[in-house]
This record gives structure tokens, C-alpha cells and sequence, in this order.
């Protein structure tokens, strides 16, 4: 199933850098997840975190959706300007910030083909954000819900639970 797209800024900017918070291990392709993550692109950021890890009232973001519903993701989103990143951050209550992750299946330097867009599927509980980039290559962000943390998997790969 598929919801609206998000941020339309985003679509057509360059990824410049990938920055995690709290990350389960060191970054790896196969492996990595987080408490927060920032995709940093050219003129805005897109912030994502758990709420249930920082926050004393755990929401995560609510979206409408055709038809008068509503989609609500098990993480929070939040859009800002890249020269804003650093006053968003701290919403993490300090956590350590890292501020180039390179080694992640995130594409440095490639565009976003889309805004990013809700998705679930017919088994899942929670919705995710799908990321289409030029060159067709497909990611989603989704919550492990085990766990409560972030992660970035191919399209193609099967979903955390």
C-alpha cells in the first residue's frame, strides 16, 4: 500500500551526508541501526528518530492520507533547512552525533529521484519511507520494532518486523 509522497523540497537534491546517532554498531551495509538519523542533502535535512528512545511521551508522526485517513509512522519525521540541522539535533537529549557515515547503503551524491513516500504492506504493522534515487536504486527507513531503533534497507530486502 502506498500513502502520499513527503517533503517535496527533497526530491531532485543531492545527498550530501548521512549522519546517525546512537548506532547499534559501527556502520555497515548489512547491519546498522539507529536511534536517529539526519539525511543531509543540499538545501534541507531529514531528521528521523525514535521517540520511545528520547522522549517522555512517545508519538511518532501522523500524516493524512486520500480519503481522509491517516498514516502515523512509528518514528518521527521532521523536515528542516541544512542550516538548521544543528539546532534539531539536540532533540536526541545529547546523544552522540556522528557527522559523515559513508559506509551505509545511503547513496552519497546521488539524487533523489521522489520525495520520499509512505509504505506499508498488507502484513506489516507499521508504515515505512520509501526513498527512490536516480539510477533506480529504491531504500526504505523503517522501524526494528524489537528494539526501537532505525534502519536503511534495499527496497528488495525483506522488512524488519
Amino acid at each position: 500500500m502506498r500513502g502520499p509522497y513527503l517533503f517535496p523540497v527533497l526530491r531532485g537534491q543531492k545527498v550530501t551526508a548521512l549522519r546517525v546517532c546512537d548506532a547499534s554498531s559501527a556502520p555497515s551495509p548489512e547491519s546498522t541501526s539507529f536511534g536517529a538519523i539526519a539525511l543531509q542533502c543540499e538545501r534541507h535535512a531529514l531528521l528521523c528518530y525514535c521517540p520511545v528512545r528520547y522522549l517522555l511521551h512517545p508519538h511518532g508522526s501522523t500524516f493524512g492520507r486520500w480519503g481522509g485517513t491517516t498514516a502515523t509512522l512509528p518514528f518521527r519525521a521532521i523536515l528542516c533547512e541544512v542550516e538548521d540541522l544543528e539546532d534539531w539535533l539536540p532533540i536526541t537529549a545529547g546523544a552522540h552525533w556522528s557527522h559523515h557515515v559513508a559506509s551505509t547503503p545511503c547513496p552519497m551524491g546521488e539524487l533523489l529521484a521522489e520525495a520520499p513516500q509512505l509504505v506499508k504492506t498488507e502484513d506489516a504493522d507499521d508504515w515505512r519511507l520509501a526513498f527512490r534515487f536516480t539510477g533506480r536504486r529504491q531504500l526504505l527507513l523503517l522501524r526494528i520494532a524489537a528494539c526501537n531503533r532505525l534502519q536503511f534497507v534495499p527496497a528488495e530486502a525483506d522488512w524488519a518486523g
